[in-house]
Parts: structure tokens; C-alpha cells; sequence
């Protein structure tokens, strides 16, 4: 197996498949701003105008197809229109099929290859796994899923068995060449790591056949202590690795000594982060297998916003006071100075002229001082350049520059700190995971003076609600974990015989420790509840309502037993209850009166550690390097 260059192949066996990972429809910066494009989709376009132009015999997609995991009506409708428009048609597709179509796509409603399907004529099929933002997870229906059982998009690699993986190729043939095509969907990292290290990783090679084995995988290649997966951990027979997940464009074949294959890492394909890696050239990949040679032919991406990264160390520039009031305003002027001259031209040279491409740029300035009078306020900036940049708010960054050993560097070094990251991120022992931010969270409410600082929420449930946050936005993960939690823990008060406050405090602490105990069912009930629908997730939360009127989440230092609860049940009968003049109180009934007074001591208790509630707004987190 080798990467040739050699053109003197007969084309008729070989086999050409275009790449690209990362995609991420529906992610658009002008939301941020209250704007609205299709950049996403614009790129996506030119990707299948790509593969269309090069005829090639299929695309394969390294997963997050969609930003989201639970994408709009809108994202699916536009990608579905993409997909009918450039992967249907006449042309007959010339790669067999060899693998057991039934065991391949199990999961999938349309269990063949869709290029079989005598109801479809399909010229380009596309191949996919997907992502870690658009996971369906633990078996439920995902977006890939949907868009499988429309026929237009083959939906592989999909696992659920998290105690040992065994994945069977797809064989593909064009006459003399055969591909073994191994697929995973992302699967949590840390479980993965385990799983590798276990020796329960296993890939079925094919015995009857030479076979071209590619492995595409959507999961960190960069080292994060044992939430990665490493590069020479995988099988040996393999030949090509096409690496999803990370946005880097590394698009052209590394070869790895210790695993002797080779890895591509196509990145992604527009900007969704402002940091340096994002800021190189975006490619896709045209790869051309024939038999056992094959080569990548990067085509760069012309859709893509422009995005500038630059760094400014002020210590290696001579700035002039001049007729400045102070010397943070005499910087202010100099860097305004800097991106006029230094980063604008250089975001002219990214406009290509591609009809839909993004004309407003990213940029990302970070600007090293020494001293804290050197900062500046950024909001005058931002206001010049806010109908420039997409960015205008966070276009600059500071950082303090290092001083001592570490301050004699190079600037790249200094940047990006390898030294500190190696020693933060050393050991591979799969019990201490403390390194990550959930591990960070467990390890302190674990501590035995925090033990009691949570009583209704869960570390557990905590934990799952911020990763559904950060890698499949989830922009409701964490409302929706609270209101559950809340309920679960009033229905369990509810059934108890409580009376007075220390009752009630008792009970909670009771249930609490309850589910700390259990904590794979705690798992389990979160993982159910983040996975339904969101018309399932409103339908509970309207009868939830019949329970409880209002819920109000109040902060707190060190608790989260601050809550503001006002129980009641209703029959819904679609009018609010009467009031004010003349009325009557709630008439008294056998069997209420305890109930009642329940009631009122669960809601007296919980509320007088209140004293006022405050109104949570939307969480803004601001992108960083």
C-alpha cells in the first residue's frame, strides 16, 4: 500500500470518492448578531458541486453534517433539497455492493444501499456517519436516521453496545478494486478510550478478499488525557484513517510509523470556532483508490467566510503616547491602526467572488501585554468596525505575556503553552479522570464539605446536561434536566409523611442519597429525558404545570436548594381561578387538609432561604481560543 502519485491507472478500476467532515448546516455567526445566512448550506453546495464535477463514484462524510443535534425544519429542508438536487439523476453509480446489507444498516429503516433501490435513481450516493452534534444517542431517532430513510444519504458506523464494538466493513468493488469501508459514529471519548484499552475494539478483516481499508471516525485526535483516542492505537491492517471531529484542515496523508497507515484529517468545512486552526485553509479531499495505491487531491473550499488570526505582542512594538490621554488609549489607537492596515488587506485576499460567500469576516486579534495598564476598553473598537466584522464584539482577546523561562520562548511556543498542556494532561489511568470539566464538577461535590451543597440536582444529571451543551448544543439541555429534577423530587415529598420543614429538608437529603446510589438508573432517567422529542418535552411540561404553577430558579452561592416553588393542583379546566373582590377561599374536602398542609410546609421551607428571586437570562458563552 503506498500514497502514488502515479496517473497511469486504468480509471475503470478505480475508485474516486470525494471527502469532507464537519459540515455543520445550520451554523450561521449572523444569528449572533441578530442576521440570518446560508453559509453553511452555500459550502455544503459547493462540496456536492465538487463531487458532481469530478464524477465520482460516491461522497463519504466523517460526521457533524448537522450543528445541531436536533436540527430546524429549516436545516433539514435545505439539506434534503441539496441532497435530490445533486445526488439523484440518470447516471448509474459503478461500485458494487458486497457486504450484507441487512447487518450493515440494521439500524436503519431502508436496510440496502440506496444506489439498489429500484425506486431511486442515484448517480452520487452518499456515505455518513455522524458526529458528536448530531448524535442521536443510546439508540433513539437521530437526524441521520430521518434523512437514511429518505433514501438519500447511506447511514453507517451507528453503535449502541457500549461494552464492546465489533464492526464489519462494507465492501465496495469497481472491477479489479475492492475497498473494506470500517465506520464509528462518535461515541464518548473517554468511553472509547476505555473500550481500546480493554481490547474491545474489534474491526472483522475480510479473508477472501485484498482489500484498500479505509476507518473514518469522528472523535479527538488531539491529546486531552484519556478523552482521545490515539493515533497508533488503531488496527494495523489498516490503510487510510479519514479523521472527523477535528476542525484543523490536515487534509494531506500523514503516515504513522508505529500504526503504518496513514491519516487524513479533512477538518472542517466553514469556521464554527475562533481559533488558529480554524483560521487555515478549508479543502476537501478528491481521493482515488486503485487497488492498493491511492492519493488525496486537496480542492480548496472558495464558499468559506474569511477568517483572519493574528497576534499582537506588545512588547515588540514601539507605541508612541503622543497626544493620547493615557497610555491604554495611545494602544487603542495603535491597534486600530493595525487591523486597518495589517489584518483588512489580508481579509481581501480571502474573497474569492463565490457567489454566497460570506463578505463580512471573522477576526481574531490577541494582543499579549505586560502590564495591566496596557488593557483598554474594546467596545469603541467594536463600534468602528461593527458593519465590518462578523465578530465586532469579540474580535480582541487579551492575554498577559509570560515572563521568566517560559518568557524566552518563541511567541508560537508561548501561545500555545505545549509544556503546560503535556503536564496538565499526563497519565492514561482511566480512573482518574479529573482533567475534564465533569470531572472537574464530580471531584468537588464529591469533596466532604460539599457533599451537601446539592440536594435536588445530581452531579450526574449536571454532568450529562453540559455535554449535551457543549457537543450537541443543546440549548435546553439544563432547563430541562432542572424542571425534571424539581418534579421527580415534589412527587417523592408528596408520598412521604412530612410535615415541618426539617421533615421535608430529611426527605430531600433521603432521595438525594437515593439516586446517588443508583447512579447508572440516574444516568439512564437523564439520558431518557434529553433524548425525547421536543413535542414529547412540552407535552410533560404542560401536564408537569397541573403540579406545579410556577417555578423560579433563584441563584445561589452555594446551593441549589434556593428554590422559589408555589405548589398546586388544578384540573386544568382552561381558565385561570377566581379572585380578587368577594373571593371565597378553597373549599374544604375530605382527605385535603393534610395534603394541603404538606403543601404549604414544602413551599415554606424551600422558599425561606430566599428572600428574593432572580431572573435567570440566556447563558452567553463567547467563543475563545
Amino acid at each position: 500500500m503506498s500514497e502514488s502519485a502515479n496517473t497511469h491507472v486504468d480509471p475503470q478500476d478505480t475508485i474516486s470518492i470525494l471527502v469532507a467532515t464537519d459540515i455543520h448546516l445550520g451554523f450561521d455567526y449572523s444569528k449572533k448578531r441578530g442576521g440570518q445566512s446560508d453559509e453553511s448550506f452555500v459550502t455544503f453546495e459547493e462540496i456536492l458541486k465538487y463531487g458532481k464535477d469530478n464524477e465520482v463514484d460516491m461522497v463519504l462524510l466523517g460526521g457533524d453534517l448537522f450543528h445541531e443535534t436536533k436540527p430546524s425544519q429549516t436545516a433539514l429542508l435545505k439539506c434534503v433539497e441539496l441532497l435530490r438536487k445533486y445526488c439523484l439523476g440518470p447516471k448509474k453509480c459503478k461500485i458494487e455492493f458486497l457486504s450484507d446489507s441487512e447487518h450493515i444498516f440494521r439500524h436503519c429503516a431502508q436496510k440496502h444501499v440506496n444506489y439498489e433501490d429500484p425506486n431511486l435513481n442515484v448517480s452520487m450516493p452518499v456515505f455518513t456517519i455522524h458526529g458528536n452534534h448530531d448524535d442521536p444517542s443510546f439508540g433513539t431517532v437521530g437526524s441521520m436516521d430521518i434523512l437514511s430513510a429518505t433514501g438519500l444519504v447511506n447511514y453507517f458506523g451507528k453503535w449502541t453496545d457500549l461494552k464492546r464494538i465489533v464492526i464489519s466493513p462494507l465492501i465496495l468493488k469497481k472491477r479489479n478494486t475492492h475497498v473494506a469501508l470500517y465506520g464509528l459514529s462518535y461515541i464518548n471519548d473517554q468511553r472509547l478510550w476505555r473500550l481500546y484499552r480493554d481490547d474491545k475494539v474489534e474491526l472483522i478483516r475480510p479473508t477472501d478478499l485484498e482489500t484498500f481499508n479505509i476507518f473514518v471516525l469522528h472523535q479527538n485526535r488531539v491529546k486531552v488525557r484519556d478523552a482521545y483516542i490515539s493515533e497508533d492505537k488503531l488496527d494495523k491492517f489498516l490503510n487510510l484513517i479519514i479523521w472527523g471531529h477535528e476542525h484543523e484542515c490536515r487534509i494531506k496523508p500523514e503516515f504513522n510509523q508505529q500504526g503504518e497507515y496513514f491519516i487524513s484529517q479533512p477538518g472542517s468545512s466553514i469556521v464554527t470556532s475562533l481559533c488558529e486552526s480554524e483560521s487555515k485553509p478549508k479543502h476537501v479531499g478528491l481521493l482515488k483508490i486503485n487497488k492498493s495505491n491511492f492519493k488525496i487531491k486537496p480542492l480548496k473550499l472558495q464558499s468559506v467566510r474569511p477568517f483572519i488570526f493574528d497576534n499582537l505582542v506588545l512588547h515588540d512594538h514601539d507605541i508612541k503616547m503622543r497626544n493620547c490621554v493615557s497610555l491604554a488609549n495611545a494602544i487603542s489607537q495603535y491597534v486600530d491602526q493595525y487591523i486597518e492596515n495589517n489584518i483588512m488587506p489580508k481579509v481581501a485576499e480571502q474573497i474569492t467572488g463565490y457567489p454566497g460567500q460570506p463578505l463580512q469576516p471573522l477576526i481574531r486579534l490577541r494582543i499579549f501585554y505586560d502590564n495591566d495598564s496596557e488593557q483598554f476598553d474594546t467596545l469603541s473598537l467594536a463600534q468602528r468596525y461593527c458593519d465590518e466584522v462578523a465578530n465586532p464584539m469579540d474580535m480582541i482577546l487579551f492575554r498577559k505575556r509570560k515572563t521568566g523561562d517560559k518568557g524566552k520562548r518563541t511567541i508560537e511556543d508561548e501561545i500555545d503553552d505545549p509544556d503546560d498542556i503535556a503536564e496538565l494532561f499526563e497519565g492514561d489511568k482511566g480512573e482518574n479522570w479529573t482533567s475534564t470539566v465533569q470531572g472537574g464538577i464530580k471531584k468537588y461535590f464529591d469533596m466532604e464539605e460539599n457533599k451537601d451543597k446539592l440536594t435536588i440536582l445530581t452531579v450526574t444529571a449536571m454532568n450529562e446536561a453540559l455535554n449535551r451543551y457543549v457537543e450537541k448544543s443543546d440549548l435546553d439541555a439544563f432547563r430541562s434536566v432542572v424542571r425534571n429534577q424539581m418534579k421527580r423530587t415534589i412527587e417523592y415529598l408528596k408520598a412521604q409523611d412530612v410535615e415541618t420543614p426539617e421533615d421535608i429538608r430529611e426527605e430531600i437529603k433521603i432521595f438525594r442519597d437515593k439516586r446517588l446510589s443508583e447512579e447508572q438508573e440516574e444516568q439512564n432517567n437523564v439520558s431518557e429525558l434529553l433524548n425525547k422529542s421536543p413535542q414529547t418535552s412540552l407535552k410533560d411540561l404542560k401536564q408537569s404545570r397541573l403540579q406545579i404553577s410556577s417555578i423560579n430558579v433563584s441563584n445561589s452561592d452555594d446551593s441549589d436548594g434556593d428554590l422559589n416553588l408555589t405548589l398546586s393542583k388544578t384540573k386544568g379546566t382552561g381558565r385561570g381561578s377566581r379572585g380578587g373582590r368577594g373571593s371565597r377561599g378553597p373549599r374544604g374536602s375530605r382527605g385535603r387538609g393534610k395534603s394541603n398542609e404538606t403543601n404549604a410546609s414544602i413551599l415554606k421551607m424551600l422558599t425561606s432561604r430566599s428572600a428574593q428571586s432572580k431572573k435567570i437570562d440566556h447563558v452567553i458563552i463567547s467563543d475563545s481560543d
